[in-house]
């Protein structure tokens, strides 16, 4: 694209639908001169000079920025990693004592009649079998 002023130029790049994922960005920059003049020769090199040392600045700032956040990234990915194992041993730990509740629980509900039946039990009386008192 053309520019019709002069100066720097921006551009933002976003990664907000993947947490964790790669992103490669792509930069090209292209300086294009019209009416190149022999007596600002010296001039507009030191331009083009201080506008490359400038780029290369941000380039390597970028990087750094870029390398941090990866870091911060695979950090959290690590935590999350921990955090679904956690998850994960918990699920077991609370399923498995549900479990043995629950035996329990109908164990109990057994014995309980049993227990209920057999003190209510009436014996037939019959001539050889009488209660003694």
């Amino acid at each position: 694209f053309e520019t019709t002023e002069t100066g720097f130029y921006q551009l933002c790049l976003n990664n907000w639908k993947n947490h964790f994922g790669l992103v490669q960005v792509y930069l090209s920059f292209g300086v294009y001169y019209d009416g190149f003049r022999l007596e600002h020769e010296a001039q507009e090199k030191q331009k083009l000079n201080d506008t490359l040392a400038i780029i290369e600045e941000s380039a390597q700032k970028i990087q750094t920025h870029v390398f941090h956040m990866w870091r911060f990234y695979n950090f959290a990915r690590m935590r999350k990693g921990a955090d679904y194992f956690i998850l994960l041993s918990n699920y077991n730990y609370v399923n498995s004592w549900s479990a043995v509740q629950s035996v329990v629980i109908v164990l109990s509900g057994v014995l309980q009649l049993y227990f209920l039946k057999r003190l209510f039990h009436i014996q037939t009386t019959t001539d050889t079998l009488k209660p003694r008192c």
